[in-house]
């Protein structure tokens, strides 16, 4: 039994120092009938890593399960917990230490399916400068956030970003002299400087609750993870209006579409015109490998280690950066339809997310391809 353990617990840490050195955003254990499975997430793509016996994947995940500091009795119920991951000293991972990971367990018909999120963006990734912005999208950005006031919103899907263009404004604007305070579900990079308010709603702690909250707290700058309902998105407006800074996130396939969506919040087309200042789109699209693309006589019997031959190394994001003008506004609150307003964006030379995209391909860093899977 003790050898066994022994097994699982290097079998566990071999999994780590792969997804470490893949850069995995993600690290999926699933069980099968008769087998579990590992698949990493690397650049937005899930690959199979390794399988193991199905008799493997209890201990793995109650591995797993101590090591978030979960109940490893409870199988029936889905878990959410926490934990760190440390790269092995025996192996080129050993410079990964103490890597944020969120755990979720899910039962399954044949076991727990595991995934781990891995939250490895440190202090140094949160550069707005390296975000992929061009000129006047960084201009138009940063402009809203030397204001006093307004709301700044940052659209997109799951997994295209949007928390690390936040970090990055929030880094841009500390500076000392004001009062930063985020809350988040949960907080994914701590950042020095700025107090991090993890929601927790089995206790009650809302994002609702906290940013009324918040607000007697004397803020200068308010970042909100994600804006999920109509309660959240209407204290966040009124925020905004009462002289604060207020940065967040909002689920919307495009910038113009994203005050269609805080209208279905039940945000009032005033509110919206007068308080919200910036609304940017954004996903992230692979890249091509600079190590395949230096080798064009590289065959399939040479394979390129640093991209497993897939083509593609690392991500870049794609922005759409609407900075509402006065004309932006006037169509806002007149209740004017999208296309108008998608209209008044082609005028004022504010470019969708597939035209920004062209200049990765313009430039030969992606493909057309690829831009179509993210970009419709």
């Amino acid at each position: 039994m003790i050898e066994e353990d022994d097994v699982i617990i290097h079998f566990w840490q071999d999994i780590v120092d792969q997804a470490l050195l893949a850069k995995a955003s993600d690290i999926h254990i699933e069980p099968e009938n008769g087998v579990s499975h590992v698949r990493l997430r690397v650049d937005g793509c899930l690959s199979h890593l390794r399988s193991s016996p199905a008799h493997w994947h209890d201990r793995l995940s109650s591995r797993v399960k101590i090591l978030a500091r979960l109940d490893i009795s409870e199988k029936r119920l889905p878990q959410d917990g926490q934990m760190l991951l440390n790269g092995s000293k025996r192996s080129e991972s050993a410079n990964f230490n103490n890597i944020d990971c969120r755990v979720s367990t899910l039962p399954t018909l044949h076991g727990e399916k595991i995934v781990l999120r891995v939250l490895s963006k440190q202090e140094a990734d949160l550069d707005i400068n390296k975000i992929g912005l061009d000129q006047a999208q960084q201009q138009n950005l940063l402009h809203c956030l030397e204001q006093a006031q307004g709301m700044i919103l940052v659209t997109g899907p799951t997994g295209s970003g949007k928390t690390q263009t936040l970090y990055s404004c929030l880094k841009y604007l500390m500076d000392g002299s004001r009062n930063i305070t985020s809350i988040e579900d949960p907080v994914e990079i701590q950042l020095q400087g700025i107090n991090q308010v993890p929601i927790n709603e089995k206790a009650g702690l809302r994002f609702d609750v906290a940013l009324r909250a918040l607000m007697r707290q004397d803020p200068d700058i308010i970042m909100v993870g994600e804006i999920r309902d109509s309660v959240t998105a209407k204290i966040a407006l009124q925020a905004a209006e009462t002289g604060h800074l207020v940065l967040a996130t909002l689920h919307a396939n495009n910038a113009p579409s994203a005050i269609f969506r805080l209208k279905q919040l039940g945000c009032s087309h005033s509110d919206i015109a007068n308080n919200v200042s910036c609304i940017t789109a954004q996903r992230l699209v692979r890249t091509f490998c600079k190590a395949c693309k230096d080798n064009p006589t590289k065959t399939q019997t040479r394979l390129c280690a640093v991209c497993n031959s897939t083509g593609f190394y690392g991500r870049t994001a794609v922005h759409q950066v609407m900075r509402l003008s006065d004309q932006l506004r006037q169509l806002v609150e007149s209740e004017a339809a999208l296309s108008a307003i998608q209209a008044q964006c082609h005028t004022e030379k504010i470019f969708t997310l597939k035209e920004s995209a062209q200049s990765l391909i313009a430039a030969g860093l992606s493909s057309e391809n690829e831009i179509r899977r993210h970009i419709a």
